[in-house]
């Protein structure tokens, strides 16, 4: 009975406070005795009262207003997402304004009849293909006479799929047209910007890409434009080169360096039989040699076309736009039909990069070489690239038109040498080294090897085993001290039975130190033991075989052996190492490898067991100073001048065998990242001591 009455006094209590509340929220000192006196309470405990009922009245309120401002941002994002997909899908052919469709009310009747009538046949079509699709799924047996007359192609059986060919095939068209205007036009829409290079004049740029069709929408707000040309003379045929081109797998091998991964097929329905010309629709990822730096992923058609005798354009153009954004009928249909193909469609503002009309234009010269002008056209999301590689991008070195073409040049001559039945020499004591086979064999293990080194530092880590750490080390002291985060990615690799591979990657950036001074310093064999403890040891290293790949000095591929005299078993193991420079970069890709097996590969023997594990530098320019170009054949000059003004970007990787912490874990033992990222530290004390620079900035 006690606790029911005070129950009643706390009830009453609350009312008496709650009503004067409603009053005044801030009652001075005498009203809250006089309160406090009325209920009971003291003035204290009236004005914690007060202060609590303020801090409710103030929480709800706050609460409300959220909901409201969600509600209001919840409606804002149904309007910018419809409004997105109208600027997407209804952009004007002419200007890539919205378009402006008249309403039914306000078309003549004779448009009006049309119009019902073209509403009427379509739904006729829709309940037909739905008919004829059951048939063909219930009926596991080839058609008769009487259903091969209903089925007019293949292409026609679902109207999605349909209209996707047909919105492709036309793309493809007006983009090849801006293609062949990019590549044959000279001033004033481009403007040079090195002997063999050039960029586009925007001005110019937006008035004819606006007299063509659009069909790739309004470019984010995040993105910026990549447009650059370069014309040089290639080692091969043109029907080689366009043929290589054409297929997916021979063109990942051609750029092994650019591009990481491609898949692609052919769609008769896109191709249209149109002679002369074929449209396939790819997906292909391509990397810049840096563990900081993402692959860039774009899906785009591949329109192959003779424009005429002799002549050739092979055009890629991003297909996001055309396809519509995810959720759309034509977009679900091209991701379920590039799905059962093996193809992996992700939009552009997925993806971060879009191609805008872009390729090369091949003319054959008719004496084993071809003239390309090749012309990239991009927009891409910066924001995903470092600040510091960001000059390399917007120079045209990292995915440009130079790139592209210096890579196909380099590859090319490695190419013919590969194939050739001649032995050249390297240096005073190699001819007698290596036969004719044994030349073939050491420069396909070096192809894979360096292949290896690519997707060590670059590529992305698929593997469930695999685990990816940060290792942060310096070398030197006080203001000499370089700081560096190192990648250390651990994982199985096939050829290991216990061991666990230790791959690690850094990137630094040396200012006003050209790539060419760094790539001369890393190729010195007299030099090497400087950098490489684990092989030299602070000894010369001494070229037991070489097989030049280009015309370029410094490009070839080596078997060196160490002049170390410690009594080890490094007498035991030869290094096989690859050097190659252009004018977009230079590498230094190296592996131990046991001596028996490679004198054996260099007499012709098989190369398909001899296991690598590659490590290696890749110098990039910075992007700042003057742009390099490579000499004439004649010189012996290396690459590039040394602009004071221009740095390196260099990355370097290390690859090891580790033991696990436990047969049970995918992890290293303690103490494996600290033993690898020192070796790694010590490589870049010395390269930046005999570069002469004082400052190295870690990516």
């Amino acid at each position: 009975m006690l606790e029911y009455y005070a129950y009643i006094y706390s009830i009453l209590c609350c009312a008496v406070l709650c009503s004067a509340y409603q009053r005044c929220d801030h009652p001075d000192a005498p009203t809250r005795r006089a309160l406090g006196a009325k209920i009971g309470l003291e003035g204290r405990q009236v004005q914690y009262w007060f202060q609590n009922q303020r801090s409710q009245t103030q929480a709800k309120a706050l609460a409300q207003n959220n909901r409201v401002v969600q509600q209001e941002n919840a409606a804002l994002m149904a309007e910018n997402a419809s409004l997105r997909h109208a600027i997407l899908t209804g952009s004007c052919l002419a200007c890539g304004g919205a378009t402006t469709a008249a309403a039914p009310a306000e078309l003549p009747p004779e448009s009006r009849r049309l119009v019902a009538e073209n509403a009427r046949l379509r739904g006729e079509y829709a309940r037909a293909t739905a008919l004829l699709n059951q048939i063909l799924l219930s009926a596991p047996a080839p058609p008769g006479p009487a259903a091969a007359a209903v089925v007019v192609s293949s292409s026609s059986v679902a109207r999605p799929v349909a209209d996707r060919a047909a919105r492709l095939r036309g793309h493809a068209e007006a983009a090849m047209d801006q293609f062949l205007l990019l590549a044959t036009k000279g001033e004033p829409l481009w403007l040079p910007t090195t002997p063999d290079g050039e960029a586009l004049n925007y001005q110019l740029g937006y008035k004819h890409k606006k007299a063509l069709p659009v069909h790739h929408g309004l470019c984010p707000d995040e993105f910026v434009m990549e447009a650059s040309r370069a014309t040089g003379v290639v080692r091969a045929s043109a029907t080689y080169l366009v043929a290589t081109l054409t297929d997916a797998r021979r063109w990942s091998e051609m750029f092994p360096s650019v591009v990481a991964s491609v898949t692609a097929r052919r769609d008769a329905a896109i191709s249209g039989g149109v002679f002369g010309s074929h449209i396939q629709l790819m997906n292909a990822e391509l990397q810049v040699h840096s563990p900081r730096l993402l692959n860039r992923s774009i899906n785009f058609l591949r329109y192959t076309k003779r424009v005429a005798e002799g002549r050739w354009a092979v055009m890629d153009v991003s297909v996001d736009g055309i396809l519509g954004p995810p959720g759309s009928r034509v977009a679900d249909a091209a991701a379920a039909a590039a799905a059962a193909n093996g193809v992996t469609l992700v939009p552009a503002w997925y993806t971060g990069c879009r191609l805008l009309p872009s390729g090369c234009l091949v003319e054959d010269m008719r004496n084993g070489y071809c003239k390309v002008t090749w012309v990239v056209h991009a927009e891409y999301d910066e924001t995903t690239v470092p600040t510091m590689f960001r000059p390399l991008f917007r120079s045209g070195k990292a995915l440009g038109a130079h790139r592209w073409l210096a890579s196909l040049q380099r590859q090319c001559e490695f190419l013919a040498v590969l194939h050739s039945s001649q032995v050249s020499r390297g240096g005073d004591n190699t001819a007698a080294a290596i036969s004719s086979m044994g030349k073939r064999g050491v420069l396909e293990l070096a192809q894979r090897m360096v292949a290896d080194f690519y997707s060590a530092v670059s590529g992305p880590v698929t593997q469930p085993s695999s685990s990816i750490d940060e290792w942060y080390g310096s070398a030197g002291a006080g203001a000499r001290r370089t700081d560096t985060a190192v990648r250390m990615v651990t994982s199985k690799k096939a050829g290991t039975v216990a061991d666990l591979v230790l791959s690690a990657s850094t990137t630094v950036w040396l200012p006003n130190t050209p790539p060419q001074l760094v790539f001369r310093y890393l190729r010195d064999d007299q030099r090497r033991g400087e950098w490489d403890a684990f092989f030299a040891s602070s000894a010369a290293v001494t070229e037991l075989c070489s097989v030049p790949t280009g015309h370029l000095n410094g490009n070839a591929v080596s078997v060196l052996y160490s002049n170390v005299t410690d009594g080890t078993d490094r007498k035991k193991t030869l290094i096989l190492q690859e050097a190659c420079t252009d004018a977009s970069c230079s590498m230094v890709v190296y592996a131990p490898v046991e001596e028996d097996s490679m004198r054996a590969v260099m007499n012709g023997g098989d190369h398909a067991s001899v296991f690598l594990l590659p490590s290696g530098f890749a110098v990039l320019p910075d992007g700042h100073g003057r742009a390099r170009h490579a000499p004439s054949s004649s010189s012996s000059t290396p690459v590039g001048c040394d602009d004071t003004t221009a740095g390196s970007l260099l990355t370097v990787a290390c690859q090891a065998l580790v033991p696990g912490s436990s047969p049970s874990d995918n992890r290293a033992a303690p103490g494996a990242f600290d033993d690898v990222g020192k070796l790694l530290c010590r490589a870049l004390e010395k390269i930046k001591a005999a570069v002469k620079t004082d400052i190295v900035t870690p990516a």
